[in-house]
């Protein structure tokens, strides 16, 4: 609640900027902003601000609104406060909100048809690293290589996972991730270890790249751009 008109307008408007930062820079949706017309404003408002984007399949989708609701429903149950010269004022109003369909708009933007995926910084997982081994020596090998890595990626606040479940195959794991729609995945086995590199695959592209083992080529939490981190082997 607001003591002037201007105040409200402009918290309303705040509102729906803030919400079109979070979507195009964290979740990597491009939105257009807008005013509804009359008939497809919020009831009892005076003016609706939203943000609307364009779906894979042409359609559009409301993601967010705002509205100023100017002294209706302050009126209507009564909602004052007191000024300074101590008169009982209507407050002027606003109301705001985004909704699950957030959830819907990152699947259908963020999707192919092999499943999620997903930005870097909104995914709770960034890095998946997938051994591939026959034998436990070999797997003691790859640990001795993969676990500095972990801990020096850690550090710099990526969010990783070691995957060495025993009871799947490297290509179900394959599989699950890109379901899942983890950004980068890690793949290390005995031949990578003789060559001296590892294989990374991008989700976005499913690109293939074997890469030195001084060098992993990653997505941050803080950028959407690609950043060269020492493998700190």
């Amino acid at each position: 609640a607001h003591s002037t008109k201007k105040e409200a307008i402009n918290q309303a408007k705040k509102i729906i900027n803030i919400y079109t930062n979070f979507l195009e820079n964290f979740i990597a949706i491009p939105v257009i902003q807008g005013i509804k017309t009359y008939s497809e404003k919020f009831a009892g408002a005076e003016e609706t601000y939203c943000i609307e984007s364009i779906m894979q399949d042409g359609k559009s989708l409301q993601i967010a609104t705002s509205h100023f609701l100017g002294q209706n429903f302050s009126k209507a149950f009564d909602v004052r406060y007191t000024t300074e010269k101590g008169n009982k004022e209507y407050v002027w109003a606003t109301s705001w909100g985004i909704s699950t369909r957030l959830i819907g708009a990152i699947i259908m933007t963020h999707s192919d048809d092999n499943g999620l995926i997903l930005p870097p910084k909104i995914a709770p997982l960034q890095i998946v690293i997938i051994p591939v081994y026959k034998t436990q020596e070999q797997l003691n090998l790859i640990e001795k290589l993969v676990l500095p890595l972990k801990e020096s990626l850690e550090k710099r606040g990526i969010s990783i996972k070691y995957d060495k479940r025993t009871y799947y195959t490297p290509g179900w794991k394959f599989n699950e991730y890109e379901i899942k729609g983890i950004p980068i995945r890690i793949t290390i086995g005995k031949k990578d270890i003789d060559r001296g590199t590892v294989e990374v695959v991008r989700r976005d592209t499913l690109e293939k790249k074997d890469i030195d083992r001084g060098t992993v080529e990653v997505v941050r939490r803080d950028t959407l751009e690609k950043k060269d981190i020492d493998r700190g082997t």
